[in-house]
C-alpha cells in the first residue's frame, strides 16, 4: 500500500511538472511572437523586408522593424536552449517519446541559434531571421499549448490539434527558408574575416556548408512524414467494429488497455513465486520503454529450479486464459470458459493429395545468397558437401550454435531416413505465413492440416502447392465440398478465423484422425496487439489438442532472436572475445557513441544467473524496445506453453530463427537500415527468407524424426528454461560483443554511410572546394 501511494505521488508530481514545464514555455514562446507581431509594419527606412530577396515580386510592402530585437534574441536564447530539457524527459522516462528523436529535434534548432546566429549577431535584423522566428514561435505556441492541456485535462482541444496538424504545411518550409538565410548569412560573414583567425573562420564555415547541405535530403522526408501524421491524427477515424472473439480484457475504466494488461500478465506469472518482482512489473510507469527489465527478470526467476519455472508458466497463462475476453453474439465471458463450453465444430472437411511422386532419394536444399543483406545476387542451392561446408563456417563463425550445425547435418546425413514425412502430420495454425514450414513440408511429402483466414490469395498459393506436391492438404470448410466447381471457387470458400472460430478449430482437431499423431505449430504472425491476441488463440487452440486428443501432441514453434533465453555458457564466453577485441569501428565510431549514451552497443554479456541447485545460466537479452511489449508478451506466452507442455510428456520443437529480410519487416526503412549494417558486427547475419524457411524446417525435421532431440521429452534438458538452449539459429545474437538492442541505430548509420559514402564525400569536397573559392576571392579583395 505504502509502495502504491508513493506510485500515485510521483505520478501525481511528475504530471505536474509536465503541466507547468508545458506551460511556462508556452507563455514564453507567446511573448517571443508578440514581440514578434509588433515588429511588423509597412515598410519604412532600416526595416527589413519580410519577401525573400529572390522572390521577384512584394518587396517593400511588409516589413520587421527591429523595436524588440535584442530582447527577442535574448528569449529565444532562453526558451530553445530550455528545450533541451526535453530530452532529459525522455531518458529519464517522464514521457515516451525516443530521446533519440527528441535530441534530433532540438539539435538542429539549437546549432542555428547558438551556432549561427549567435556568431552572427547582426543577422538579427535580417529577413531570414524574421523568417524563423515567426516559424518557430507560432509552432512553439501551438505545440505547448497542446501538451500542456492535454497533460492537464486528458486531451487536447479539436482546433488546436487541427492548428498543430496544418500550420506546419506553411511554417515548416518558412522556417527552413529562414534557416538557410542565416546560414548563409553566417558563412559570409565568417569567409570575410580577416587577419589571426580567419583559418578558423574558413573551418567554421565549410562545416555550416556541409550542414545546410544536410537540409537537402532530410527536409523532404521529415515534411511528407508530418502530412502522413497529419493524414492520421485528422483523418476521420471509422466506426469501430463490433467487438467478436477473443479480446483484451477490459480495466476498471472500461478500455482494453494493451499496456495494464501486459504488466500484469507479467506481474501475475511470477506473484506465486517472487511478489517483489510482481509489484515492479506493475509499478512500471513506462511500460512501453520499461518492459525489457521485467521480461529479463521473468526468465532469470525461472533458472532458480524447474518448479519454479512450471509455476511461472502455469501462472502466466492462467491469468492470461481467464482475463482475456471471448464475445460471440452479445455474450462475453473468458477466454477459458469459452473453450469448455462451446461446442460446434467445422461441418466438413476436405482432403488433397498431391500429384507428384515422391523421390526415394531426396536430396536436402538450402538455398543461400552468399553476398551479405542487402547486397543482391543469385540464390545458390546448397546440399551435401557445400551444405555441410557453410554449416561449419557459420558455426564456426558464431552465426548459428554449433548443436544447431550438427541437427541440419543430421538432416543432410539421413535424407533417405528422416525425408520421408508420408507418416508425419503437422498442422499448422497459420499455414501461410511466410515463416512457416509449408512448402518444405509438402516438398517431402507430409501430411499437412492448414489453418488461416478466409482471404482467397492465401489460400490459392496453398492449394497450388499442395496440387504440385508429393504431400497431402487437409483443412475445414463451412460449405459442402460436393458443391464447390474449381479450385478458385474453392479458394474463396475455405478458410479459419482464429480470433473468431477459436473453439471450432480445437474441437474439429480434437475430432479429425484421433488416434494419428499430430504436430501442431503455431506460425500466425500479426503487427502490434493483434500478435498476442492471435498467439493466444494458438495456445488455446494447443492446449486443447495436448489435453483432449486421444493420440500424442506435439507442439512447434519459432522463436525470435529478438527476445531473452539462456544459451550455452561458450556463447558467453564468445560474447567476452569479441568485446575484447579491438577494431577501427569499436575505436573510431562505437567508442564516441558511447561517450556520447550507455545505451549504444551495450556489452552482451550479462552476469551469470545461479539457480537454487548451484547451477549458473548464462542469459542472452536480445530484446529490442522498437518491437514494442505486445511483441514480447505474445512470445513469452509461447515459451510458457512448450516448458510446461513438454513437462506433461508432449514433444516440443522450439527453435530460434535468423533475423530474416521478410516483406513484413524490411519495409519498415528504420528495420531495413538496421539490417543492412548489421554485417558490419560480426558474426551477425541477415538472412534471406529462401535460407531461413530451409534451415528452419530441417530443425523441425530433426526434432519430430530424431529420437534423441531435445524436442523429445524423454531427452533429460535440466530445468525447462534448457529448451530453447539447443538448435539455435541465430545469426550471430547470442555470441556478438553487443547487444543487438543496442546496435539498431549504429547499424543504420553504418549501413547509410556505406551507400552515401561517395555521394557525401563528393558534396563534402565541393562545399570545402567552394567554401575555400569563396574565401579566396574574399580575400583577394
Amino acid at each position: 500500500a505504502a509502495s502504491g501511494r508513493a506510485s500515485a505521488t510521483m505520478g501525481f508530481l511528475s504530471k505536474g511538472y509536465l503541466v507547468l514545464y508545458n506551460a511556462v514555455m508556452a507563455v514564453g514562446w507567446g511573448q517571443l511572437l508578440l514581440w514578434t507581431v509588433t515588429q511588423i509594419r509597412r515598410c519604412q527606412p532600416g526595416d527589413s523586408d519580410l519577401v525573400p530577396s529572390w522572390i521577384p515580386v512584394g518587396h517593400g510592402l511588409v516589413c520587421s522593424s527591429d523595436v524588440n530585437g535584442q530582447k527577442i534574441f535574448d528569449g529565444l536564447k532562453l526558451f530553445q536552449t530550455l528545450a533541451v530539457l526535453e530530452v532529459v524527459h525522455a531518458l529519464v522516462g517522464l514521457v515516451s517519446s525516443s530521446a533519440g528523436t527528441v535530441l534530433q529535434q532540438v539539435t538542429s534548432r539549437v546549432v542555428v541559434l547558438w551556432a549561427v546566429v549567435y556568431v552572427n549577431q547582426e543577422s538579427i535584423r535580417s529577413t531570414g531571421f524574421s523568417l524563423t522566428l515567426i516559424a518557430w514561435t507560432i509552432t512553439e505556441v501551438i505545440r505547448y499549448s497542446w501538451y500542456a492541456l492535454k497533460e492537464l485535462a486528458g486531451s487536447a482541444p479539436s482546433f488546436l490539434t487541427w492548428c498543430r496538424y496544418t500550420f506546419f504545411i506553411v511554417l515548416y518550409p518558412m522556417g527552413v527558408t529562414g534557416e538557410q538565410m542565416l546560414n548563409y548569412a553566417a558563412v559570409q560573414r565568417l569567409l570575410a574575416e580577416t587577419g589571426p583567425q580567419q583559418h578558423v573562420c574558413f573551418v567554421y564555415a565549410a562545416l555550416l556548408v556541409v550542414f545546410m547541405l544536410l537540409y537537402i535530403p532530410l527536409f523532404p522526408g521529415l515534411y511528407l512524414h508530418m502530412f502522413a501524421q497529419r493524414k492520421k491524427v485528422l483523418t476521420p477515424k471509422k466506426p469501430a467494429p463490433a467487438e467478436v472473439g477473443i479480446q483484451f480484457p477490459k480495466s476498471a475504466n472500461g478500455e482494453r488497455s494493451t499496456t495494464l494488461t501486459g504488466q500484469l500478465a507479467f506481474a501475475m506469472s511470477v506473484a506465486g513465486v517472487d511478489p517483489q518482482a510482481a509489484a515492479a512489473a506493475i509499478r512500471e510507469r513506462n511500460w512501453r520503454f520499461g518492459y525489457t527489465r521485467h521480461v529479463v527478470e521473468n526468465v532469470k526467476i525461472c533458472c532458480r529450479n524447474t518448479e519454479t519455472c512450471l509455476r511461472v508458466c502455469q501462472d502466466g497463462l492462467n491469468y492470461l486464459h481467464n482475463n482475456f475476453e471471448f464475445i460471440r453474439d452479445g455474450q462475453t465471458m473468458s477466454l477459458a470458459t469459452a473453450m469448455k463450453t462451446i461446442k460446434t465444430a467445422f461441418p466438413y472437411t476436405l482432403k488433397i493429395t498431391g500429384t507428384k511422386m515422391r523421390n526415394a532419394n531426396p536430396d536436402y536444399v538450402v538455398k543461400y545468397r552468399r553476398k551479405p543483406y542487402p547486397a543482391k545476387c543469385e540464390l545458390e542451392d546448397l546440399h551435401g558437401e557445400e551444405l555441410l561446408a557453410q554449416l561449419n563456417k557459420w558455426a564456426k563463425d558464431g552465426t548459428i550454435e554449433p548443436s544447431a550445425r550438427e541437427a541440419i547435418s543430421l538432416i543432410a546425413r539421413n535424407q533417405g531416413k528422416w525425408l520421408d514425412l508420408s507418416n508425419r502430420y503437422f498442422v499448422l495454425l497459420g499455414a501461410g505465413s511466410a515463416m512457416g514450414p509449408y512448402e518444405i513440408l509438402m516438398q517431402y511429402g507430409a501430411n499437412v492440416i492448414a489453418l488461416d483466414i478466409n482471404i482467397p490469395r492465401i489460400w490459392t498459393r496453398l492449394i497450388s502447392i499442395a496440387r504440385n506436391s508429393c504431400g497431402t492438404l487437409t483443412f475445414p470448410m463451412k460449405v459442402d465440398p460436393a458443391t464447390i466447381k474449381n479450385d478458385e471457387e474453392l479458394a474463396a470458400n475455405v478458410g479459419a478465423d482464429l480470433f473468431k472460430e477459436t473453439p471450432e478449430i480445437a474441437n474439429w482437431l480434437v475430432a479429425l484422425m484421433p488416434e494419428t499423431e499430430f504436430t501442431i505449430g503455431g506460425y500466425a504472425y500479426l503487427d502490434g496487439e493483434l500478435h498476442v491476441r492471435v498467439s493466444l488463440a494458438m495456445d488455446a487452440v494447443m492446449a486443447a489438442c495436448c489435453e483432449r486428443r486421444k493420440a500424442k501432441t506435439g507442439l512447434a514453434y519459432l522463436c525470435s532472436p529478438t527476445d531473452v533465453f539462456v544459451c550455452q555458457a561458450e556463447a558467453r564466453e564468445a560474447m567476452e572475445t569479441n568485446y575484447r577485441q579491438s577494431s577501427l569501428l569499436k575505436t573510431f565510431i562505437i567508442a564516441p557513441l558511447r561517450a556520447l549514451s550507455k545505451r549504444v552497443c551495450v556489452r552482451n554479456a550479462q552476469p551469470l544467473v545461479t539457480g537454487t541447485d548451484g547451477k549458473s545460466y548464462a542469459i542472452v537479452d536480445g530484446l529490442v524496445v522498437p518491437q514494442g511489449p505486445n511483441y514480447a508478451l505474445a512470445k513469452r506466452l509461447q515459451h510458457w506453453r512448450a516448458m510446461l507442455q513438454r513437462s506433461k510428456g508432449c514433444p516440443v520443437s522450439t527453435n530460434i530463427a535468423p533475423s530474416t529480410a521478410t516483406l513484413s519487416v524490411v519495409h519498415n526503412k528504420q528495420f531495413a537500415a538496421a539490417y543492412g549494417g548489421f554485417q558490419f558486427f560480426p558474426p551477425m547475419e541477415v538472412s534471406y527468407q529462401e535460407t531461413s524457411n530451409a534451415v528452419m524446417g530441417a530443425l523441425l525435421i530433426h526434432d519430430v524424426c530424431n529420437p534423441a532431440s531435445k524436442a523429445q521429452p524423454s531427452t533429460d534438458i535440466g530445468n525447462p528454461v534448457n529448451l530453447f538452449m539447443s538448435g539455435a539459429f541465430h545469426g550471430g545474437i547470442w555470441r556478438g560483443a553487443y547487444k543487438i538492442g543496442s546496435i539498431g541505430e549504429v547499424a543504420a548509420l553504418l549501413h547509410y554511410m556505406r551507400i552515401y559514402a561517395l555521394p557525401v564525400c563528393l558534396t563534402a569536397s565541393l562545399a570545402v572546394a567552394g567554401a575555400a573559392a569563396a574565401f579566396t576571392t574574399v580575400f583577394a579583395h
